[in-house]
């Protein structure tokens, strides 16, 4: 938060910021923002006002977007979870820009939904959360966790038929650190009832596109949200281990504010995406490998 990067956007200069701000707390009798060394903190009074002016303003652009024209239009930002934006969203995106040439994609990644509310993004992809007020939540899907590998590590080694032969390969880690879309050992083995198996070599990774690129270059097995690594599999890149997908605890919505629901440009991602997943998980599962058909007789 600075009135320098205001003054910017504003084409004003930064005591003129300054001062308004100065008269308009003189005004309501408040303190909008304290002022911490170098650094602007909006007060409780500010953070009230903050949200209506927000709201405010997202209702007349979106009342503009209806009186400029019926056409979807404008700019749309997008945030999503890194490993999602990454290895889903990215690589179908060209689908929504051809059906809505007309609008203006910008997607960013992000570590915090409440920095993504707050710093101007127009729709976002995250795990589902609380109600909070404002904000529109639509559920996207419950994902599967499927372990995971590239062909070229199995024909190195011994075929992998149950949990136990995994040991004898290196183990690929998804640390989930902060916020993103990646799956663990300990979940799916959790969910399986099954113990953990004993493994010598490993590699850890903060975010699950880093893992499942190490995957796709054979550096190990790793386990991985199966909306991330079902294309390379579809492609040959990578093979699916066992034939038993574990629900993933935690469920993916889309979030944008209440106040533009019916801005053309969310409206439209919103109906793509849903239409989007909906077709996918229609489609039949990806071949599981021979050699790691099922977990065990007894399961």
């Amino acid at each position: 938060m600075s009135f320098t990067k205001a003054a910017d956007e504003l084409f004003l200069t930064r005591s003129a910021v300054s001062q308004q701000i100065s008269q308009l707390e003189s005004q309501l009798g408040v303190q909008l923002f304290h002022r911490m060394n170098s650094k602007l903190v909006l007060s409780r009074e500010g953070a009230l006002l903050a949200g209506v002016v927000r709201k405010s303003l997202l209702n007349i652009e979106g009342a503009l977007d209806s009186i400029r024209s019926s056409d979807i239009s404008g700019k749309l930002v997008i945030g999503s979870l890194p490993s999602f934006g990454a290895k889903w969203l990215a690589p179908r995106l060209r689908q929504f820009v051809d059906l809505h040439p007309n609008v203006e994609v910008r997607l960013l990644s992000y570590v915090s939904l409440d920095d993504v509310i707050a710093n101007g993004v127009d729709i976002a992809i995250s795990f589902v959360r609380e109600r909070q007020s404002g904000v529109c939540q639509e559920i996207l899907l419950q994902d599967e966790i499927w372990p995971i590998c590239a062909h070229s590590i199995l024909r190195q080694g011994d075929p992998v038929g149950m949990t136990e032969d995994l040991s004898a390969y290196p183990i690929l880690h998804t640390t989930l650190e902060g916020l993103d879309f990646g799956a663990s050992w300990e979940e799916w083995l959790a969910a399986l009832n099954l113990p953990a198996f004993a493994s010598h070599r490993s590699l850890s990774f903060s975010r699950a596109y880093m893992m499942i690129e190490a995957a796709l270059q054979g550096q190990g097995i790793g386990i991985a949200m199966r909306s991330l690594v079902e294309q390379d599999i579809r492609a040959g890149r990578l093979m699916r281990l066992f034939g038993f997908g574990v629900k993933a605890a935690k469920l993916i919505a889309i979030f944008y504010p209440e106040a533009a629901e019916n801005r053309p440009a969310i409206r439209a991602f919103s109906d793509w995406i849903h239409g989007l997943m909906k077709v996918e998980r229609s489609a039949s599962n990806p071949a599981v490998d021979t050699n790691a058909a099922l977990l065990g007789d007894d399961n």
